[in-house]
């Protein structure tokens, strides 16, 4: 199996474990890292499919958390 494929396993169960400790207060950092790892399977899945972005990882991740995050 590609390496790529076993770090998005890795990715979506971290996912999974801190969607599994969230509270209902004090808990933003969780959303947010949660997010960013969301965005980086995106990014691999981009990089898989050949179609590689014209911007930085942190460019695009500025802009997907702008769009994505109801928190900000």
């Amino acid at each position: 199996m590609n390496k790529k494929y076993n770090e998005i396993e890795v990715l979506e169960k971290t996912i999974e474990w801190f969607e599994s400790q969230l509270q209902p207060h004090d808990c933003g950092w969780m959303h947010t890292t949660i997010d960013g790892l969301k965005h980086r399977i995106q990014f691999i899945n981009n990089e898989l499919n050949e179609h590689l972005p014209n911007q930085s990882w942190a460019e695009g991740y500025r802009e997907w958390k702008k769009n994505h995050c109801p928190h900000n």
